[in-house]
């Protein structure tokens, strides 16, 4: 059950989501890029929604958000994901210890700028390492490198580059419009196909110094959870769109089967307790999330707090409620994807409704960070007291 002030925050953006979501089916269709959607998102706020008040935000929770971007995904899940690192960016700058470098990224964000994400690659990198560099010529640092899983980098204006650099590894703070950088839109799954997760080049792309930070080290972070929950956030929306879907079919429907229980679909009990096992499946996403998101918010009032242990317990609970709570969503949505079917005959099928869209979206997302190694690992967390990897990386043995 969300709060009287994230149902306030639904409330105002709820306008500007219907709106967003209008057409997504069609979309999905015509794989058409909803780049006019980004933009109506940004010019309603909704980007800055996380930031403080008097950066032109909302001071949004990471439980308002989350319960936004269910929302959002409800309407059009490719929209909830392509904003992931944009949000992450923005927790990551609010955690920051004090200096100029913090001040910028929030300003960045309080401007209204978009931010992507390019990290991962394909190719022969060893798991831990990535082939794009950061190097230094006589005219100052140079970036290189191909990405690719860029997801939302197509809708940004900058976005944070992974590279290795003087033996480590450094993010790189990058202008999608700077020179040497293109985007290209290659991304060819067959679901979230709207998410601009294709390739980001870099050729001789020239870097402030200012724009480079360091990574690895101990710092202490809730940042894997935060963006497994965005993903999970989208999976949540998937669910209700497909309560909502299922509901809205049965009431239009007058044909029935021979064989059926009832003169009419919607009069069936087998077809109502189909769609009541759907609302549930959403029901039990929905509870997940919102325990997952409350376990963020605490985390990010430790983090700002003066008790490292506490912080570190506090992380750590986010961390074992994200990997529990992705356990949870994505196998219930998953199965309703399917099950949604039941409540119909070969007119659920037809293109123009795109009711497929719902799983092949759901199994695209389960696909970025695979169940069966975090239930692995929240076993042998449970059992024997070892850590919950809190970051991970792919890569070549």
């Amino acid at each position: 059950m969300t709060g009287t002030r994230t149902a306030a925050l639904v409330a105002r953006y709820a306008p500007v989501f219907d709106e967003v979501g209008a057409d997504a089916v069609a979309r999905e269709r015509e794989r058409r890029l909803p780049f006019a959607e980004v933009e109506a998102l940004r010019g309603a706020g909704f980007t800055r929604v996380t930031l403080p008040t008097e950066l032109d935000g909302e001071g949004a929770t990471a439980s308002d958000l989350f319960e936004l971007l269910a929302e959002l995904g409800r309407r059009d899940p490719n929209l909830a994901q392509l904003l992931r690192s944009h949000f992450s960016f923005i927790d990551r700058a609010l955690l920051a210890p004090p200096d100029p470098r913090r001040d910028r990224h929030l300003a960045l964000a309080a401007e209204g700028l978009i931010h992507g994400n390019a990290t991962f690659e394909r190719g022969p990198a060893a798991v831990g390492h990535v082939a794009t560099t950061l190097t230094r010529d006589e005219h100052g640092l140079r970036l290189d490198g191909r990405k690719f899983y860029s997801t939302g980098t197509l809708f940004a204006d900058v976005v944070s580059v992974l590279a290795e650099h003087d033996g480590g590894q450094v993010g790189v703070l990058v202008r999608t419009d700077a020179d040497g950088l293109e985007r290209i839109d290659d991304w060819a799954g067959f679901g979230q196909r709207m998410t601009g997760s294709g390739s980001t080049v870099f050729q001789n792309v020239r870097v402030r110094g200012d724009d480079v930070t360091p990574r690895g080290g101990d710092t202490l972070s809730h940042a894997g959870a935060f963006v497994q929950l965005v993903l999970l956030a989208a999976a949540t929306g998937i669910g209700r769109a497909v309560a909502d879907d299922a509901a809205a079919f049965v009431r239009s429907r007058t044909r029935g089967f021979s064989h059926g229980s009832a003169a009419l679909p919607r009069e069936d009990p087998l077809v109502q307790e189909v769609v009541g096992d759907l609302a549930a499946a959403s029901f039990a996403a929905d509870s997940a999330l919102a325990a997952a998101a409350n376990a963020i918010d605490a985390s990010h009032a430790a983090l700002r707090g003066e008790d490292p242990d506490a912080a570190r317990s506090a992380v750590a609970a986010a961390d074992r409620a994200a990997t529990s709570a992705q356990l949870v969503i994505l196998p219930a949505v998953l199965d309703a994807a399917s099950r949604l079917f039941e409540v119909g005959g070969a007119s659920a099928l037809d293109v123009d409704r795109a009711l497929d869209r719902h799983w092949r979206n759901a199994r695209t997302l389960a696909s970025h960070n695979p169940a069966r190694y975090k239930a692995r690992a929240l076993g042998e967390h449970l059992i024997g007291g070892a850590p919950l990897p809190s970051w991970w990386s792919v890569g070549e043995a």
